[in-house]
């Protein structure tokens, strides 16, 4: 199956793929992790959109690894990790 098939079969798995990813983060000692979302009526990326919506995250941020891993489908460094609580493997961190 290719990734076009496996990702966002409902309107809202998008919003379970932004939490996945922020569970699969990697975080600072002893930072307690956050997540925010705030929907702002203004479009902020000039596309025409009614809305933007916008994720907060406290996370490490992405190692050179993981930009390369994002920007190729089955390479992710998630792979092969569900033993460490890892649950997507699609390409992306």
């Amino acid at each position: 199956m290719n990734l076009s098939g496996e990702l966002y079969a409902k309107d809202v798995h998008f919003l379970m793929e932004l939490i996945q990813n922020a569970e699969d983060n990697e975080y600072p000692e002893g930072v307690d992790p956050s997540l925010e979302f705030v929907v702002t009526s203004r479009d902020i990326t000039a596309t025409g959109a009614p809305a933007t919506l916008l994720k907060f995250n406290n996370e490490r941020g992405f190692t050179p690894r993981n930009i390369e891993s994002i920007c190729s489908v089955g390479r992710s460094t998630k792979k092969g990790n569900r033993r460490r609580g890892y649950i997507g493997e699609k390409g992306t961190y």
